[in-house]
């Protein structure tokens, strides 16, 4: 503040010069300070000092004429103050991003945290100067990732992976709490990012002191594209009910869930579920009998308390439903997502003196948006577009914001630093599943053959009549109002601004 207030001062001062200067003989024409003992060109007697005795002799010393060329070179000098020509702006920055999306049916939470960015932009601008007080402003960015980052695709926070089922248990009906909860976190690294934009403005059109202010309207479109391997991710399936309590609150806030261990006879039929747990079976490497709902396991149990079951041909079957461990070495999530559309602005641009200004802009657009994504692991979507997420005009919305400081090098060219701040959200966007149309209709001939034998279950017909709606609608299926995602980003930047 006190280097500010220093700056300000000298400011003042040199704004005051001339008049200190008038006080001590020197006067000022509009375009040079002269020295007092010069000789004044049309006046009428000898020479003008600064003790006003010219006066006395006829002289006119408190009048002071300007010359025909004095007058145009004034002219020259407020006209060359307009913005006219060309003016190219060239930066470079490192941007911090994050982008996220949530599928609400699904339940499904994706974010790529700590995103980090080196970009390359250009931007044009084209006064039209003193008769045309507009502008047109034409730019475009390229960036690349830095580094590595980390996805994770979060399938166990959201409360819509979890639903009442009614399920045979012991043939008994009985509503059972169950879901899947499942997480997996994967490295990202070698995105890429492009932009153009393109505005037309009012250069000036407000006015107050030193700042100027420019509204303009404008297109943007801003395209990134991010991949994950090296996923590493688990699955539970969780069964909670009165007969089989597998959730527990074991202290106050937490609470603990046993996976889902199912039993089959031989007809496939699920005939018990446990929360399976052993104790006190045994204290040393050692084969053990365990009763489990009138079922019984041949279980090898360790000291360690770690256990294998071995199952004999005689016991029940083993079902542990949807819960599993499990690594994938390649990519697996492809997304490239594009923000496109109108936007309106304000840039300011306030001059601290000759050689130093400071700018920033405001904007808001109305971008539509768009997702292809691509998921190679798995074999029931089809590839490359597994996914596709789109929004139309008004779901989505794009702010703004960049200041930067510029300082002359020489008449043409600045040095600018600067920082730019962007958010993008998108609410309520229509989530499109493509499925591989070789393996579903597989699946569709195989339960058209157990309908023509007659021995499909109820469940059967009613997974036929949704394979067969599903083959209607070209083998893919829309959600609407399921996505919500936001990208956003910061970044400091470095430049050069040319004049021509």
């Amino acid at each position: 503040m006190k280097k500010f207030c220093a700056l300000l001062m000298n400011v003042s001062v040199f704004a005051a010069m001339p008049v200190i200067a008038g006080a001590a003989g020197t006067y000022y024409n509009g375009n040079l300070y002269q020295n007092s003992q010069q000789r004044y060109g049309y006046s009428k007697g000898g020479y003008y000092n600064s003790y006003g005795a010219g006066a006395s002799y006829g002289q006119r010393a408190g009048i002071v004429r300007p010359t025909e060329s004095q007058k145009v070179s004034s002219k020259k000098s407020e006209a060359s103050s307009k913005k006219q020509g060309l003016v190219l702006d060239v930066n470079a920055s490192h941007e911090f991003a994050n982008w996220n999306f949530d599928m609400k049916t699904a339940g499904s939470k994706l974010h790529y945290d700590n995103l980090r960015w080196n970009v390359i932009s250009g931007e044009g601008t084209y006064y039209f100067g003193n008769t045309t007080p507009m502008e047109i402003k034409v730019g475009a960015l390229y960036g690349f990732q830095y580094g590595e980052t980390s996805m994770v695709d979060d399938d166990i926070t959201s409360e819509a992976l979890w639903e009442i089922q009614e399920i045979e248990v012991d043939n008994q009906g009985e509503y059972l709490l169950r879901g899947n909860p499942a997480v997996s976190i994967g490295s990202s690294k070698g995105g890429s990012q492009f932009g153009f934009n393109a505005s037309i403005g009012l250069t000036d059109f407000f006015s107050f002191g030193n700042m100027k202010i420019t509204p303009s309207v404008g297109y943007r479109y801003f395209k990134y594209k991010v991949s994950t391997e090296k996923n590493y991710g688990a699955i539970i399936d969780v069964v909670n009910s009165n007969s089989f309590v597998n959730c527990l609150e074991v202290q106050p806030g937490e609470i603990q869930c046993s996976p889902y261990i199912g039993f089959t006879d031989a007809a496939g039929n699920v005939r018990s579920y446990a929360g399976f747990a052993i104790s006190d079976v045994a204290t040393s490497d050692t084969e053990a009998v365990v009763d489990v709902n009138g079922n019984h396991l041949n279980v090898l149990v360790n000291a360690n308390g770690g256990y294998v079951i071995l199952n004999d041909a005689g016991a029940s079957q083993i079902d542990v439903g949807n819960t599993y461990y499990y690594e994938q070495s390649g990519k697996t999530h492809i997304y490239e997502t594009e923000w496109a559309g109108p936007y309106v602005g304000l840039d300011m641009n306030y001059a601290i003196n000759n050689n130093n200004n400071l700018t920033a802009g405001i904007e808001f657009g109305l971008p539509v948006y768009n997702s292809e994504g691509d998921q190679p692991y798995r074999i029931d979507w089809e590839h490359p577009t597994s996914v596709e997420d789109s929004g139309k005009f008004g779901d989505a919305y794009h702010f703004g914001l960049n200041t930067a400081w510029t300082t002359k090098l020489t008449d043409n060219i600045g040095l600018s630093l600067g920082f730019a701040y962007d958010y993008y959200s998108v609410s309520g966007a229509t989530a499109t599943t493509y499925y591989n149309k070789e393996v579903y209709q597989n699946l569709l001939d195989v339960y058209e053959s157990w309908n023509d034998d007659g021995i499909l279950t109820e469940e059967g017909e009613l997974n036929l009549l949704e394979l067969r709606e599903l083959k209607s609608a070209g083998w893919k299926s829309e959600a609407d109002d399921e996505i919500d995602s936001i990208y956003k980003s910061m970044g400091i930047r470095i430049g050069l601004d040319i004049k021509f």
